[in-house]
């Protein structure tokens, strides 16, 4: 648990504990990666009655939920269903397939008590407080040795596979380097391409920006109105964020998720990764978080279809500089 001030309730009757699955992983040997199998995801929890919400604090409530409390900041639990948890279970073994056990962790981060909260509207101390959580699970998890790779993320929005609308997001520790993070460990050891773009983020593609960062529309952009939040000096991560850094990173998320949801009218649906070093102290990767709302243009869905899903080629309907002129107008208001 995670506060801004002291908690000193006392616990309340818990959920009880489940067995976790034994994931295994694959590898995939024409597109060289790790594809991770865990049965039994199947029955996480989906879309239960409004009524219920196992993330809410059970000390207001008729019902057991996961935070015996009446009330809480943020909370970090173990995910009940992890695709990447270390055990040392017997595994499938098929004929000419490399195997092995899919280890790491998976865990939930919940954003907040309040059931209705989301990033546009929770105080920047609430938001603050987030950064310093996901900092905490950074140096915690990166240093196990069952681990290669820490990524927080949030899928919001049914669009993107939520099942429960509470607010909160997830974080993987994968036990390789994932495919996308092994080439942009690759590109900035070879050259720091976002500082070399950067002049031309801040004049034609930035949505927002202040003295420590910039929300801008990548001039290569693969979703109409994909963002990424990038801070203009590097770091390898969050962790190495002064407060003025880290106040100016809680104020850029927020008016990024605000920004999108004015443009819609409603809550937009997004996938928001942080694309971090995999070591706590490395040199040339730049940390930046990066955000991809499923859409074509305006509210039409975008649906990875032949181009992108039978080759890896993205197509796109309209121009990054055009669809950072759009948002730049809300994100500003």
């Amino acid at each position: 648990m995670f506060s801004i001030e002291e908690h000193k309730e006392n616990n309340l009757e818990e959920l009880e504990i489940t067995n976790p699955p034994s994931p295994h992983m694959r590898w995939h040997p024409f597109r060289e990666e790790w594809v991770a199998y865990s049965a039994g995801r199947e029955k996480r929890t989906y879309f239960p009655p409004k009524e219920y919400c196992p993330f809410c604090p059970s000390g207001n409530l008729n019902y057991t939920t996961e935070i015996p409390f009446k009330h809480f900041d943020i909370v970090v639990l173990p995910n009940r269903w992890p695709s990447f948890i270390t055990h040392n279970d017997k595994i499938i073994n098929l004929d000419e397939l490399e195997i092995r056990h899919s280890k790491g962790q998976c865990e939930v981060v919940i954003y907040s008590a309040n059931h209705k909260d989301t990033l546009a509207d929770m105080p920047i101390e609430q938001i603050e407080l987030l950064i310093h959580t996901w900092n905490d699970r950074y140096k915690e998890l990166s240093i196990r040795k069952d681990i290669e790779y820490v990524m927080p993320f949030e899928n919001r929005g049914e669009e993107c596979g939520v099942t429960l609308h509470h607010p909160h997001g997830q974080i993987y520790c994968y036990p390789f380097i994932p495919p996308i993070i092994k080439k942009e460990i690759k590109v900035f050891k070879e050259k720091n391409y976002l500082l070399s773009i950067m002049d031309s983020l801040e004049k034609k593609y930035y949505v927002y920006q202040d003295d420590h960062m910039i929300a801008a529309v990548p001039p290569f952009a693969r979703y109409a109105y994909e963002i990424w939040i990038i801070p203009k000096a590097r770091v390898a991560g969050p962790w190495e964020f002064n407060d003025d850094q880290l106040h100016s990173f809680s104020l850029c998320l927020q008016k990024v998720v605000k920004g999108y949801d004015k443009f819609l009218k409603k809550k937009c649906p997004y996938i928001m990764g942080l694309h971090a070093a995999p070591t706590l102290n490395d040199k040339t990767f730049h940390f930046h978080v990066e955000f991809y709302p499923p859409l074509r243009s305006d509210d039409n869905p975008k649906i990875l279809a032949g181009s992108e899903s039978m080759a890896g080629v993205f197509v796109m309907d309209v121009l990054p500089e055009d669809t950072a002129a759009i948002l730049r107008k809300h994100i500003n208001l």
